[in-house]
């Protein structure tokens, strides 16, 4: 009898648990917002506005940064941005909670903090978008 070695080759291993890929990508989920509203408000000084003057008294394309070389890039951003962020950070929160749901005996303690990261700042965005501050900006953006 001869023993033929197998044919078998060995098997790559993938990790599927990628928690830095899910922090990463909730963070980016709040960049449009970021950049495109709350930086223009803050560093334009629209803030300090007195508080019988309406935020709609400011034209947002004239000020900082869409009035720079970026302009167009930083409009494209955040008109494509604020409408998908939304669902980009509710998937990261679901998808991050069903993997420590689901890998809890096999993550370390690491990736169970990344993944608790991930989800709250996904959810974080999302709660951001009740706050009377997230409207005013929206309306204000969207004018």
């Amino acid at each position: 009898m001869a023993v033929m070695p197998s044919e078998a080759h060995a098997a790559i291993r993938v990790d599927r648990r990628r928690p830095g890929l899910a922090l990463l990508i909730a963070l980016l989920a709040a960049v449009p917002y970021v950049i495109g509203l709350v930086l223009p408000y803050y560093a334009n000084d629209v803030h300090l506005r007195p508080a019988d003057q309406s935020i709609y008294a400011y034209d947002l394309g004239t000020m900082w940064p869409y009035d720079t070389a970026l302009g167009g890039v930083v409009a494209f951003v955040t008109v494509v941005g604020v409408p998908t962020a939304p669902f980009v950070s509710g998937g990261v929160a679901m998808w991050s909670s069903f993997m420590v749901w689901a890998w809890w005996r096999t993550l370390t303690v690491r990736e169970v903090v990344l993944y608790a990261a991930a989800a709250a700042v996904g959810i974080a965005s999302i709660a951001w978008l009740a706050t009377p501050l997230a409207n005013e900006l929206l309306m204000w953006f969207w004018d």
